[in-house]
């Protein structure tokens, strides 16, 4: 009864702490550091283009980042100092990615698909489709890691490459005190507008990593 009245609770309050989160996303990204935000740009654009080409790397690297958050997390809940459970998260799921490689990709798959659906959902301007939405693109993209090992792998590294790097940029903006408070109203006016600009970078990507591996693999593009 204990569990099933914490399982009801916590399904009724997440829209809540949906909508929460995406009112207090700007703020959040306003407050990344530039040279984080420079980062962003840099390994999304490399994600996005090469991401099929390095993906044991691009794996890993997404594997640690999750770590910093995940590790960061743990940390401040057990009154542990945050910056140590980042380190310590980013060491251990890194290592781990590398030799669980096709879990890896299926989990980043599934964080891909759940970050797309719950952003194709902000059209419905409901946080409850918003967390639908997010869970089912996370099943699928979980479950299709292990089906489709090469698509995911192109589907993860376009979705999350094009993520940072639209974050990179509307951060970088963001930095210049004239533009933060106006790019701040037009991300809360205009947030459904998010897949839009995820996704098509997200599609030219995908598009130039199957092209490019399909031509090299026919030794089409070696003159």
């Amino acid at each position: 009864m204990l569990a099933e009245n914490a399982v009801h609770s916590a399904w009724v309050g997440a829209p809540d702490a949906v909508d929460a989160s995406v009112q207090a996303f700007p703020e959040f990204l306003a407050g990344i550091p530039i040279w984080q935000l420079v980062f962003f740009i840099v390994l999304g654009l490399v994600s996005l283009l090469y991401g099929l080409k390095l993906f044991k790397g691009m794996v890993v690297i997404y594997a640690a980042m999750a770590g910093v958050v995940v590790g960061g997390a743990v940390a401040v809940r057990f009154g542990v100092p945050g910056p140590l459970g980042s380190v310590v998260g980013a060491v251990v799921l890194a290592a781990l990615a590398w030799p669980l490689l096709k879990v890896a990709v299926s989990v980043l798959g599934g964080i891909a698909g759940g970050l797309l659906g719950a952003m194709c959902a902000l059209w419905l301007n409901d946080p409850v489709y918003v967390l639908i939405a997010g869970l089912v693109g996370l099943v699928l993209g979980f479950v299709l890691g292990f089906l489709l090992f090469r698509g995911v792998i192109v589907f993860t590294t376009a979705v999350l490459g094009a993520l940072l790097v639209v974050l990179g940029i509307v951060g970088l903006v963001m930095a210049a005190p004239s533009a933060r408070e106006a790019v701040i109203a037009g991300i809360h006016a205009h947030r459904h507008w998010l897949p839009v600009l995820v996704g098509v970078p997200a599609a030219i990507g995908a598009v130039y990593q199957a092209v490019q591996t399909r031509t090299e693999g026919t030794g089409e593009g070696k003159k």
